[in-house]
């Protein structure tokens, strides 16, 4: 198959060029319609490149199927714990998934042991300690919160559903309960699969802004964890989240091979969100994906200058992957992740300058080869 190219077509329009001059010197009489035909070729050299170019793209289209996004539910166990009437009517609700109500009773409120409530029927001491939780007038009032932020999840449903579903088309199979479940965390957590299902920890969403967000303490939650505590983040987040959960493809512990290794699933965030903000896929603003492309040259040598493509000490290059206001050695005004972006660039790069599909990409292991279109703007 053709693959348009900016080479292709300058040479072909330097040759129409040639033959137009020639003709001209041999034709004056028949200059008008020669210029003529010249226009008329150009405009199909340019439609046939153009059509290539589609042809290229469309190997790399994932397809939606109607019939099966469309089908996903939601369950909002939060809003469960904020209008069941009893302690018994939250437990029949939660028991429903096991591993989710575990890690919210020990892990999350740290009311009890993992044990305590997976039972028919609740212990005095375990229903006493989920009264104290569920009736605090500091916990209403964060529920309550989450409700007047998410009084309806519909439209995150629809964009993360349509995400999956691109998922199955492209690996063949399917995510397996057609359902998205919410919870409150008491910001404890984000994102997380338990039961086979995604959940949502909107506490952890309710946005920078907010009352109750600018309450938290800094000591348990850092201002750069606040200050990304966004709703715009959500679709991104989970589909990421889940990608790393069952795609990351392991390629080695140098700092070249962990970037490439991200730099795949952020290719699979743009072919499977493609209508999703580039910026939100990175957990960036826009001020701070500007900064990534504006310095990506200077990113690059830094690495190379400071011999850091194939180290493997953690020490070292862990600071490119962590989360954090910044990512060291580059300022202050640059974003944490910076090794994450690095990485989609060589990917992205790879596949433009390739007629591989998006199996054959994913699959290619040999870094050099990954490596050899990479080229830092």
């Amino acid at each position: 198959m053709l693959m348009a190219n900016k080479r292709t077509e300058i040479v072909i329009i330097y040759s129409l060029d040639y033959i137009y001059t020639n003709l001209k010197k041999k034709s004056p009489t028949n200059f008008t319609f020669i210029q003529a035909l010249k226009h008329l070729i150009h405009i199909y050299i340019i439609t046939l490149l153009l059509a290539c170019t589609s042809c290229s793209s469309n190997k790399r289209e994932i397809k939606l199927n109607n019939d099966k996004w469309q089908n996903f539910k939601t369950i909002r166990l939060d809003q469960v714990l904020l209008n069941a009437k009893n302690i018994d009517e939250i437990h029949q609700q939660f028991i429903k998934y096991p591993q989710l109500y575990q890690n919210f009773y020990a892990n999350m409120i740290r009311a009890g042991k993992k044990e305590d409530v997976l039972v028919s029927r609740l212990p005095e001491e375990v229903k006493s300690n989920l009264e104290s939780f569920v009736n605090d007038s500091t916990i209403k009032s964060f529920l309550i919160e989450i409700q007047k932020e998410f009084p309806d999840f519909e439209n995150y449903k629809i964009e993360i559903a349509k995400g999956l579903n691109r998922c199955e088309n492209l690996f063949k199979y399917r995510y397996p309960k057609k359902k998205i479940g919410t919870f409150f965390s008491l910001f404890n957590a984000d994102v997380h699969e338990f039961d086979s299902i995604i959940w949502i920890g909107l506490d952890m969403y309710l946005g920078p802004e907010n009352r109750i967000t600018k309450l938290l303490p800094n000591e348990s939650l850092p201002q750069y964890i606040k200050d990304k505590m966004d709703k715009k983040y959500i679709v991104s987040d989970v589909l990421f989240g889940y990608l790393m959960t069952h795609h990351y493809q392991y390629l080695g512990d140098d700092l070249l091979s962990k970037a490439i290794s991200y730099g795949k699933i952020s290719y699979l965030m743009d072919l499977i969100l493609p209508d999703e903000q580039k910026e939100n896929k990175f957990r960036y603003t826009e001020k701070e994906l500007d900064w990534c492309q504006k310095n990506e040259k200077y990113i690059w040598q830094y690495i190379v200058d400071h011999e850091l493509l194939y180290e493997k000490n953690p020490k070292k290059i862990s600071y490119f992957f962590n989360p954090g206001p910044f990512t060291k050695n580059f300022g202050q005004d640059s974003p944490s992740n910076i090794g994450i972006w690095l990485g989609s660039r060589i990917i992205e790069d790879f596949a433009k300058n390739s007629e591989l599909n998006i199996q054959e990409i994913l699959k290619e292991k040999n870094i050099q080869k990954l490596l050899n279109s990479y080229d830092p703007k």
